[in-house]
């Protein structure tokens, strides 16, 4: 990565207009809970939780993507806008799918670490599920984030108020066929 000042400006990009981001309280959560946004998840976090100028009760956009190689940027980024959909913009429910059962793990372990880390952030927890297959985290204000492996049934399994495709290498086109619906069936 560049250093932490200096912004390499993505080869291809677009992000709906907006006026208002919460990506700054993000990125000061991912901070708390140790893992600082490079400058470059930092654009990708105003952009994610920017709000709609015609509808300020809703999202500038319906769904983000992020393409670059491995180990750069992706991983950092999904843990920060989960940080995001927990303790700033609190979700109801958060899906954190991943191709592999053991990276959907992976991640539920490294958010329980990153807010284990943050005695403020950890107070705010009121269970964390660790049975498998039924890794969660679960918040005081009831909003939980789940972990779950995507499997041959295309997205069933995957409504959630957010969803988080970990591993979209791995997406089949029946998968996100069968989660669109229920996705646009949510609020926002």
């Amino acid at each position: 990565m560049p250093n932490s000042e200096q912004l390499a400006e993505p080869n291809y990009w677009t992000a709906p207009e907006y006026d208002v981001t919460f990506g700054p309280e993000v990125a000061e959560v991912a901070e708390m809970a140790g893992l600082a946004p490079y400058p470059e998840q930092r654009l990708f976090l105003d952009a994610i939780f920017a709000l709609d100028p015609k509808d300020p009760s809703k999202s500038a956009s319906f769904e983000a993507a992020v393409i670059c190689s491995r180990q750069q940027l992706k991983t950092g980024l999904l843990k920060q806008v989960a940080l995001g959909w927990l303790y700033v913009l609190p979700q109801p429910l958060v899906i954190w799918s991943a191709h592999e059962f053991g990276t959907a793990q992976e991640a539920f372990r490294d958010m329980q670490a990153l807010i284990a880390a943050s005695p403020d952030l950890d107070s705010r927890v009121s269970k964390i599920r660790t049975a498998a297959g039924s890794e969660a985290i679960e918040m005081k204000d009831g909003s939980r984030l789940r972990f779950k492996a995507r499997t041959g049934k295309g997205g069933r399994g995957l409504t959630g108020s957010k969803v988080i495709l970990d591993e979209a290498f791995a997406l089949e086109p029946a998968m996100t066929g069968a989660l669109f619906p229920t996705l646009i069936a949510v609020p926002d």
